[in-house]
C-alpha cells in the first residue's frame, strides 16, 4: 500500500514487511554485481545514459537510504494503529493506494 498526500506531494515508500517488500530484500539481488565486474557498463533510462554497474548500485542505496528516512510508518500495522493519519509536512489527510 502506498500513503501520499494530495495538497502537498509528500508521500512514503511501500509499508515494509519481513516476508515481503523491503529495501533489504531488494538491494540483496545485487549482491552478485558487487563481488563481479562492478566497473562494467550499464544502459539505463531505457538506453539513454550509460554508467557502471556500481553506480547504478550507488544510486538504489542512496534512493532507498532517503525513503527509509523518510517513512512514518514502517508497517501497515503501524499504520492502521495510528489514530492521527495526518500527513506530516503539511498536516492534511491522506490517501492509500
Amino acid at each position: 500500500m502506498f500513503v501520499h498526500c494530495h495538497k502537498c506531494g509528500w508521500e512514503q515508500d511501500d509499508f515494509y514487511s519481513i516476508d515481503g517488500y523491503n529495501p533489504a530484500k531488494f538491494l540483496m539481488n545485487y549482491n552478485k554485481d558487487l563481488c563481479g565486474n562492478i566497473d562494467r557498463k550499464i544502459r539505463v533510462n531505457d538506453g539513454k545514459i550509460e554508467i557502471t554497474m556500481r553506480e547504478h548500485i550507488a544510486l538504489f542505496y542512496e534512493d532507498f537510504a532517503r525513503r527509509i528516512r523518510e517513512m512514518k510508518w514502517i508497517t501497515v500495522e503501524e499504520f492502521y494503529a495510528d489514530p492521527n493519519k495526518t500527513c506530516p509536512k503539511c498536516g492534511s489527510g491522506l490517501c492509500t493506494d
